[in-house]
């Protein structure tokens, strides 16, 4: 598949997988080794716009829509990690790319966990951006979050709903959050997505992640929480703070550091290093996470 390298700008191409479920692909070219961005759920391959650009030197940076997202194709069925990782098997034959460095971010991660599982000889590294947590179990331990954020009203606009995220989810609003948006489907098929997508977050949660099958040198940058980045909306004062505070402690941290902690006993090549910011990192502080990134897939 022929292909052309621009620094900012990437080129966007369509692969055929699975009796034909069209999925968008974006290549920002280069020679060097070939890196595959897989996004979290709700996401496209949008949301590495300003990730891509610094991995550029030294590297080939490409970025998957999965199934059921962007401008990927939503088929009726499919929305299991199995199949997810199959795609992403399929999009690199596709491309001629025997092996790649996968890069998940949220769910993606746990994707790229089950491709290095399934095809170790496709995958030379996996890194995860803020994605190494079984999911068996984060219902319990998001039901005993104390300080959820205020719920988007139903109707609110465009703007209103970007201010929201902007706010409540990403901590930032940028060139690459912006592409994502408007790679979105109208409302309708949106929710109709949503309902799709719960399937494959309810086949995640059914059995931990196969740390032990991935082989390859695996790196986890996590970030690092605190009541600053996990609840920006409560103000000095708020009654809700001790509580937020105690959740981190006592609930969500030993939990995260549960999965790090398996991860590193049981993956052979495994790394773990804090990032600080929120579960979007990645976006706020693309070229500390680029250099993390080309430094161990060009070192390792």
């Amino acid at each position: 598949m022929k292909r052309t390298a621009t620094a900012a700008e990437p080129r966007p191409t369509w692969v055929d997988v699975d009796g034909g479920v069209r999925l968008h692909l974006l290549d920002w070219g280069g020679g060097g080794p070939p890196v595959l961005m897989l996004h979290g759920a709700g996401q496209s391959a949008h949301i590495f716009r300003t990730l891509a650009p610094a991995l550029d030197a030294g590297l080939r940076p490409l970025a998957l829509t999965l199934r059921g997202h962007g401008e990927s194709g939503t088929p009726e069925h499919g929305y299991t990690v199995s199949r997810f990782a199959a795609d992403v098997v399929a999009v690199l034959d596709a491309l001629g790319v025997e092996r790649a460095a996968l890069v998940g971010h949220s769910l993606g991660g746990t994707i790229a966990t089950h491709v290095a599982a399934a095809a170790p000889g496709r995958v030379s590294h996996v890194i995860y951006l803020d994605s190494l947590a079984d999911y068996v179990g984060i219902g319990r331990i998001q039901a005993r979050n104390p300080a959820r954020p205020p719920v988007l009203p139903p109707g609110a606009g465009d703007a209103a709903e970007r201010a929201w995220h902007r706010t409540y989810t990403y901590g930032v609003w940028n060139e690459a959050l912006e592409a994502d948006w408007l790679a979105r489907a109208a409302p309708g098929v949106r929710a109709h997505r949503r309902e799709l997508l719960a399937e494959l977050v309810d086949d995640a949660a059914h059995a931990p992640e196969p740390f032990a099958r991935v082989r390859c040198p695996a790196l986890a940058l996590m970030a690092h929480e605190s009541v600053r980045t996990q609840f920006p909306w409560l103000e000095r004062g708020d009654p809700r703070l001790d509580a937020a505070r105690a959740w981190l402690r006592d609930v969500r941290t030993p939990w995260r550091r549960a999965a790090a902690e398996r991860f590193l006993r049981e993956a052979p090549h495994a790394h773990v290093a804090e990032v600080h910011g929120n579960h979007f990192f990645f976006l706020t502080a693309p070229g500390r996470t680029a250099a993390e990134i080309r430094g161990f897939v060009l070192s390792t």
